[in-house]
């Protein structure tokens, strides 16, 4: 098949690569409007359903000397750093099959970069698409030329304009910005030298293991239920983690979405976490005085439930976030995108493997009926998962903790309360786990083409 991919972030070179593994040997032209390729931002987590993929990408290798893999991630009381639950990441192998590392995103997107060119990909710069054929298969660049393909592969991110023309093609009205919901939260986003931590006395425990840290929020005054974020000015976390061989610390801290910040210098974001953060751990605040570089602040959009992800000819179809950006709250945005390229490279090889010649349309319906319950499932997920970081003090808050301190799993079973499947929190769940981590995109992919007798 001759493949248009168009964007070259994450989720197009991750695309680009897995279809480039393909025993059809597809033709992959991957389309970036850039001049060259680079990636901005900080730290990304990589579960162990993308970490998966780049051993059987033959990255393995490569994705280890990038990053740094936690033995663990400590769930801390917000005022004092008290240890409510203790993630063992270094049995994730055990559990789940891959481990759970943490690279810095321009070192992820390097290590992709170089695997799609040894693959043969033709990748193509300068070269901004402004028109898509969504049931003809062809994109119009805005230097004039127009490529046809078999498929379009949009991957071109959470303001995607491909999504915007798809869903005019199905008959929707919307624009790009009622595409996008904000929930209500920001994160302002730095990094520290992990010398620099490991030379106060204050902060060497933080470093003194390879470990993530993230701390819950003790003072809130709002009510939240579980799909309705808050936006107070009293609800916060803060979450570090070690990058680039361990000699950089990660901060992400997580605020409500209240205020622009898009003029604020260094010096005016420090004084507002200074203040902002006041009554939180010390340590943790110590480690902001102690970073020297950007402080950038991230508001937090998710996009709305689509009602579809593909074409009606089965020629278009939307990847990663471009169809299902969502909040960090279960760092699982990065690692469904990988695992969307694993599930599109095998819905085709079905395609191209079926004696009776499936079509296009049924590949791509098996992709969509696949992968979009499992991407909205994990984006509620998500968006529960910074609920309940921030919940306020009472009743909700000691259960959450009482669950955190234990897997909900278990304590539901010693307790019987029901109310724990909604408060727990995140990844100190158990089953919130298995979900996320024990999923195998390509066995779930041919049961419902069995089931769907796609061949």
């Amino acid at each position: 098949m001759q493949i248009i991919i168009v964007g070259a972030g994450l989720a197009g070179l991750s695309t680009a690569l897995a279809l480039s593994h393909s025993s059809a040997k597809h033709r992959i032209v991957l389309l970036e409007s850039a001049s060259a390729l680079a990636e901005i931002g900080a730290g990304v987590q990589l579960t162990p359903i993308a970490t998966r993929q780049f051993k059987a990408w033959g990255l393995e290798t490569q994705l280890l000397a990038a990053s740094a893999l936690p033995e663990a991630w400590n769930l801390r009381q917000g005022s004092d750093g008290e240890v409510l639950n203790r993630v063992q990441m270094d049995r994730f192998v055990e559990w789940y099959g891959a481990p759970y590392v943490v690279v810095h995103r321009a070192d992820l997107h390097k290590i992709l970069h170089e695997a799609v060119a040894a693959r043969g990909v033709d990748v193509r710069l300068n070269s901004r698409v402004e028109e898509f054929g969504i049931e003809q298969g062809w994109v119009k660049l805005m230097s004039g030329e127009t490529l046809l393909g078999d498929l379009v592969v949009a991957c071109d991110g959470i303001n995607s304009s491909a999504r915007t023309q798809l869903l005019k093609s199905l008959g929707s009205n919307t624009r790009q910005e009622n595409e996008l919901e904000a929930t209500g939260w920001a994160a302002y986003r730095l990094m520290v030298d992990v010398a620099k931590v490991r030379q106060e006395s204050l902060t060497r425990d933080i470093v003194s293991e390879h470990a993530g840290n993230c701390w819950y929020s003790k003072i809130s005054p709002f009510l939240v239920s579980v799909l309705t974020t808050p936006r107070t000015d009293t609800n916060r976390s803060i979450m570090t983690y070690m990058i680039r061989d361990s000699g950089k610390l990660n901060m992400v801290l997580s605020h409500p979405d209240d205020v622009d910040t898009s003029t604020w210098t260094r010096k005016q974001y420090l004084a507002k976490i200074q203040s902002y953060y006041a009554d939180m751990d010390p340590r943790a605040l110590h480690l902001v005085n102690l970073s020297t570089g950007p402080i950038t602040n991230w508001p937090v959009h998710q996009v709305v439930k689509l009602p579809a992800w593909t074409s009606r000819s089965g020629r278009f179809v939307l990847i990663g976030d471009a169809a299902h950006a969502m909040a960090f709250y279960l760092s699982m945005g990065v690692s469904l995108a990988i695992e969307d390229a694993a599930a599109l490279t095998t819905a085709l090889d079905l395609h191209e493997s079926s004696p009776k010649g499936t079509s296009l349309v049924k590949s791509m319906r098996l992709f969509e009926n696949v992968r979009k319950p499992r991407a909205e499932k994990i984006r509620d997920a998500s968006l529960h998962a910074g609920a309940m970081l921030h919940l306020p003090p009472g009743l909700e808050k000691n259960l959450r903790d009482q669950s955190a301190r234990n897997d909900s799993a278990v304590l539901e079973a010693q307790t019987g309360d029901m109310l724990l499947d909604w408060i727990s929190y995140g990844i100190t769940d158990k089953q919130v786990r298995e979900e996320c981590y024990g999923y195998d995109v390509v066995t779930e992919m041919r049961r419902h083409a069995t089931i769907g007798k796609l061949h």
